[in-house]
């Protein structure tokens, strides 16, 4: 082998090399071996961003898995009616209170005709002063009452001008058929920039999310909110002389399958349901693309038992077409299920024929085999004659079809989505500040309802740790752990063990940013190795390792993932919720371990979207002796009360939680033990101002009875001369 030198010679000469490389900078080999990640290297565990999503879905079969058991042993009439009855009132307590009925003002603001057929402008209000654009299309010159089509629209930036084909093929059958602009879509953004041209937030699902969020914190679902605009419409339809209010029928695609779903289980005068492209089984789901978006997750759907299927049963046995597409997103596998699963209803209800699915070979949209198919099931259902061939209309230039004077609602003088949230929020807020003047009371309410209502459950078994490693640095060590490391969920941690004799005082270290971020040569958790501290910085779940890969993950909005928030939401569970039980894992373990003073509890350091987890953790019941919280939410009424909030701080709420308790509230029952707030946050992301800070102390004030340990400090560096003020019996 010519010209090729012996391996030993090459291997002494890279030997050589590092060596010299290393001595020239010192800090080369300790970057290169010092990889903070833990889980890495465990394909049990890999990949890791995922881990958090996999336990959530796990927690999501098992409940549905009963509900299969449960619907298997259903038999005969009686059993389904009841079951069926059951199913309404849990969707009804899923979607949160509706609202009282107001009038509707509505008023035609135009009219003409297109392709022989009239088209009316309407503007009617949902509720007072919140203004619901759409059209009502029909032929003109039939007499008499006519069946009547409500077409939802789904997501689509242009609300019901995207729908045309739809609206004009079915007035052309003898349809009076009205459609509507959603909430964030067609001319009813409710983030609307006119400089822009367009919503601030992007996307229609994303204003959907957006003040989903806040709504969630009322017990409240954008469900409902969509829900209401369609039971108002029903209401406008019947309003009409030319409606017969014994045929009227609801259909959409999408996002408008969703709301027809909705409409058809909850609207009892809609007499025929057909929703398109949405209805799979949340087993499906799961597996696939996950949760959607705010209005397609109801409060506890899936822990009250409930399935896509108990849209059909609640409703059975009026007539209901399943309309869907074998490669659309919604599994067609869930699709299939869930048939099979409703058919039993109709049969035992005596209607076996009011139920049917039809499917086309085709991706997530409307095609012409399934439009035809709807056209025959609705003529059959309602007697109206005609064929079922669908028809290329011409499309209505956008002028034409504009509604309001704008062309957008809130321009045109009509309330938004966050002005009607601090309407639904003042006799919230109100009884929450009733509440707490009859202190032991309120104090035992908030206890027993935030460990229910964020989803804590019982005591957190101590799982076993896994030791994964260690670097030596000049002060201290660095050992890295999978803590709760048999569970669904392992939480991967970094320990800085002081090189002196311990036991040494505890510190629990959480970030939103994760462990890595504190983790670094020279970090503040190696300082306080140094200065004596024992510290275990914790990945919480959604955190660092544990985070979704936003590149992987379209859920994952300005770093939120929407498919954790509302998967622990379809759970009844919350993220901060399940980042407080990890938590508490954690302080359980610094408890157990021989090198940690923690008997008498350890202190517990959180920042960012960390704080609230944190602030759970030590107020329910966990050994911690102080609390400190930088850049830190000081509470989820600031973020409700703030039109423009910041998503990572909204990611953190608890659903329902204002009907019953709010971050002072926690702070209050933590009390009279030491709490730092540093650098302390407003719902808007930017630094509280002084009635912020000042409303803070006086409802902890109020919530503790008196005395507490609540102190302030205007960024991180307050926290040395804190700690350093903490006496513990370890430190001598």
């Amino acid at each position: 082998m010519h010209g090729v030198k012996p391996a030993g010679g090459l291997r002494a000469r890279i030997t050589r090399l590092f060596f010299a490389v290393s001595l020239l900078c010192p800090a080369f080999l300790g970057a290169q071996a010092e990889d903070l990640r833990v889980l890495q290297d465990w394909r049990l565990y890999s990949p890791a961003g995922d881990l958090f999503y996999r336990s959530l879905a796990r927690e999501a079969l098992g409940l549905l898995a009963a509900r299969d058991r449960e619907l298997a042993g259903l038999h005969g009439r009686t059993q389904w009616e009841r079951y069926a009855a059951s199913v309404r009132a849990r969707l009804a307590a899923s979607f949160g209170p509706l609202w009282e009925k107001t009038p509707l003002n509505a008023r035609t603001v135009g009219a003409f005709e297109h392709a022989g057929l009239q088209v009316e402008k309407i503007i009617f209000e949902s509720r007072p002063g919140w203004q619901v654009t759409a059209a009502v299309v029909r032929q003109p010159g039939l007499e008499g009452r006519l069946p009547a089509v409500l077409l939802v629209c789904g997501h689509t930036n242009d609300g019901l001008r995207g729908y045309q084909q739809q609206i004009f093929n079915l007035a052309r059958r003898g349809f009076v058929v009205l459609c509507f602009d959603p909430i964030g879509q067609g001319e009813r953004y409710q983030y609307y920039d006119p400089e822009l041209g367009r919503s601030r937030l992007g996307g229609t699902t994303h204003e959907h999310s957006y003040a989903g969020l806040q709504y969630l914190l009322l017990g409240r679902t954008m469900g409902a909110v969509r829900l209401w605009d369609g039971i108002r419409a029903v209401d406008y339809l019947l309003s009409r002389p030319d409606v017969d209010p014994a045929r009227i029928a609801v259909h959409g695609r999408s996002g408008g399958g969703t709301m027809s779903s909705y409409l058809g289980a909850m609207e009892p005068r809609i007499s025929v349901a057909a929703p398109e492209c949405y209805l799979t089984s949340f087993r499906r789901l799961f597996e696939s693309i996950g949760p959607q978006d705010a209005e397609q997750n109801l409060l506890g759907q899936i822990a009250a038992g409930l399935d896509h299927g108990d849209f059909l049963i609640a409703r059975a046995p009026k007539p209901s077409l399943m309309l869907t597409t074998t490669r659309d997103m919604f599994s067609i596998a869930g699709a299939r299920a869930t048939f099979a699963s409703v058919r039993p209803a109709f049969d035992a209800l005596g209607a076996p024929g009011n139920l049917q699915m039809v499917e086309d070979d085709a991706p997530h949209q409307s095609t012409v085999a399934n439009r035809e198919r709807l056209y025959g099931f609705l003529r059959r259902q309602f007697g109206t004659p005609g064929d079922t061939v669908d028809v290329t209309f011409p499309v209505v230039p956008p002028d034409s079809f504009k509604i309001s004077d704008t062309g957008q609602v809130i321009t045109s003088g009509s309330r938004t989505i966050h002005e009607l949230i601090l309407e639904d929020a003042a006799p919230v807020l109100a009884q929450l500040e009733q509440n707490r003047k009859d202190i032991k009371a309120n104090r035992e309410r908030v206890s027993r309802a935030a460990r229910s209502l964020a989803g804590l459950g019982g005591p957190v078994p101590a799982g076993p740790a896994l030791f994964c490693g260690r670097f030596t640095r000049r002060a201290c060590y660095v050992e890295k752990l999978v803590l709760d490391s048999e569970s669904p969920l392992p939480l991967p941690a970094l320990v800085f063990v002081p090189k002196g004799a311990g036991p040494h005082p505890a510190i629990l270290w959480l970030d939103d940013r994760g462990k890595a971020a504190a983790g670094v040569a020279g970090g503040e958790p190696e300082r306080l190795a140094e200065a004596g501290w024992l510290v275990l910085s914790l990945d919480l779940p959604g955190f660092g390792e544990l985070a979704a890969d936003p590149h992987a993950d379209d859920s994952v909005i300005q770093g939120v993932s929407y498919n954790l928030l509302f998967g622990a939401q379809l759970v009844g569970r919350s993220v901060t919720g399940i980042q407080a039980r990890a938590a508490e894992a954690a302080l359980l373990y610094l408890q157990g371990r021989p090198d940690a003073a923690a008997a008498g509890g350890s202190v517990v350091v959180a920042a960012g979207a960390a704080g609230p987890a944190a602030l759970h953790a030590a107020a329910l019941g966990a050994p911690v002796r102080a609390l400190c919280l930088g850049r830190s939410l000081l509470s989820w009424e600031s973020v409700l009360e703030t039109r423009w909030y910041d998503q990572a701080l909204g990611a953190t709420i608890v659903p329902s939680a204002l009907l019953q308790y709010d971050l002072p509230d926690l702070a209050g029952l933590f009390a009279p033990r030491p709490l730092l707030v540093a650098g302390p946050l407003g719902g808007d992301g930017a630094p509280a101002d002084s009635a912020l800070r000042e409303g803070f102390a006086a409802t902890v004030a109020t919530v503790a009875g008196g005395d507490n340990g609540l102190s302030f400090a205007a960024d991180s560096s307050g926290l040395a001369p804190w700690l350093a003020g903490l006496a513990h019996p370890a430190v001598k």
